[in-house]
């Protein structure tokens, strides 16, 4: 596979790479890997969690007021109640910011609390997670990209079965 690579990319670009230009197979399997991971930005990932939480039988919101800020989506299981969830989606930007989000409204409702992020986002947050945020090391959940999509699509073929058989 990476053979072929190599010679489409002499081919496209009319330079050949040499054998000591070469990365290990691990390295560009990797990069293949990455690259077939669902593209997903801010607002679509926010989309497919607020659907996650209705597909859950929760009142789902995106964009919740807390205080001065916004979070991304929470549930909540009755109409007047506290979020019992809270997700903050860190797609680049302030990886701080979003922990002390999360650490609020844990500290405020006492809401389970979720990372989605990027692998590099993730590891930012583990350091950040064993110094700074150290209270809430213990109860955020971190949630990868795959992951949310994977779930969605397993609640979404889960649902449809219970349609189809009647539980629904």
């Amino acid at each position: 596979m990476v053979e072929k690579l190599h010679k489409m990319f002499a081919e496209k670009f009319n330079y050949p790479i040499h054998i000591s230009e070469k990365r290990k197979v691990e390295e560009v399997s990797q990069e293949i890997a990455k690259a077939e991971e669902p593209s997903l930005g801010h607002t679509k990932l926010q989309e497919l969690i607020f659907e996650i939480g209705r597909l859950n039988r929760l009142i789902s919101e995106k964009e919740y007021p807390m205080e001065n800020e916004k979070l991304d989506v929470v549930w909540r299981r009755i109409d007047k109640g506290v979020p019992t969830r809270v997700f903050e989606i860190q797609i680049g930007g302030d990886i701080y910011h979003a922990l002390g989000k999360l650490k609020h409204a844990f500290d405020l409702w006492n809401s389970n609390i979720f990372l989605v992020a990027q692998d590099k986002d993730i590891e930012k947050a583990e350091i950040l997670l064993s110094g700074t945020f150290h209270e809430i090391k213990d109860k955020i959940k971190m949630i990868s990209i795959p992951q949310i999509h994977e779930l969605h699509q397993q609640k979404c073929r889960w649902v449809d079965l219970e349609k189809k058989i009647g539980l629904l």
